[in-house]
């Protein structure tokens, strides 16, 4: 269970976190929710699609891996990483960029957003370690470059949550999705399958009215669209990193 404080450089003046990828950390997910947000950075890097969850509706994730429980940009999996660093991509999905971090809200006279840390997270250190860590708060008490971006994250996160219902009731009110189904056979004849996702209906959206096509574009979803769509190029990179990962284990 979470252990939730209210972020300050009193109590926490000596925190330090652990910033780099690994499955010791929970990192080895083959998806992950993503934000409307996130969108132009993702579709450079990954497939990003979307689910229909019981209780939270429809929801867009990154694809990571391709089967459940395996990220395969963790570069530990591979004897001769092909990039440097811990994570083989120039964006990380803020979920998981944003470590032990949440924002929280106070209410005095207004709803202020705030940064809560989980002291339980495995990515919390101990003040004397400082192996691959980096430091939350600067000696005399300023925010590091580190939690600068976590702030930065986050608050990506958060207007990426306001957008996205308002977006994807839209996507669904014209009826713009499509379930997607693949299929993929790897060099060594595996045979995997992807099922439960949808994305954006290639035929629908071209026979979009103009005015519809205007209205997207006033509210910037239209360049959402086309990201999504873009980002599906990414399918082939995720198999060539499997096949590489694969080749590697014989």
């Amino acid at each position: 269970m979470a252990t939730l404080q209210l972020l300050n450089n009193i109590t926490h003046k000596d925190l330090r976190v652990q910033t780099h990828y690994s499955a010791d950390f929970g990192d080895n997910i083959s998806s992950v929710l993503v934000f409307p947000t996130e969108f132009d950075a993702l579709h450079k890097e990954y497939p990003v699609l979307f689910r229909r969850h019981a209780e939270h509706g429809l929801q867009a994730v990154a694809l990571l891996g391709l089967v459940s429980g395996e990220n395969l940009f963790l570069n530990e999996h591979y004897p001769q990483p092909p990039m440097a660093g811990s994570w083989m991509a120039r964006y990380v999905p803020g979920l998981l960029a944003k470590g032990p971090f949440m924002i929280g809200y106070q209410q005095h006279g207004g709803n202020d957003a705030v940064i809560h840390v989980d002291m339980d997270h495995p990515r919390i250190m101990q003040a004397t370690d400082n192996t691959g860590s980096k430091a939350v708060f600067l000696e005399k008490g300023g925010e590091s470059d580190y939690l600068q971006q976590v702030a930065a994250t986050l608050n990506r996160l958060n207007l990426g949550q306001d957008e996205a219902s308002a977006f994807y009731a839209e996507l669904d009110r014209l009826s713009l999705l499509t379930p997607i189904n693949l299929a993929i056979t790897l060099n060594n004849g595996d045979k995997l399958e992807i099922q439960g996702h949808e994305t954006i209906c290639k035929e629908t959206f071209a026979n979009l009215p103009a005015d519809t096509l205007a209205a997207l574009h006033q509210k910037g979803w239209l360049a959402h669209v086309y990201a999504i769509q873009s980002s599906l190029h990414n399918l082939s990179w995720l198999i060539d990193m499997k096949n590489a990962l694969e080749h590697s284990r014989t």
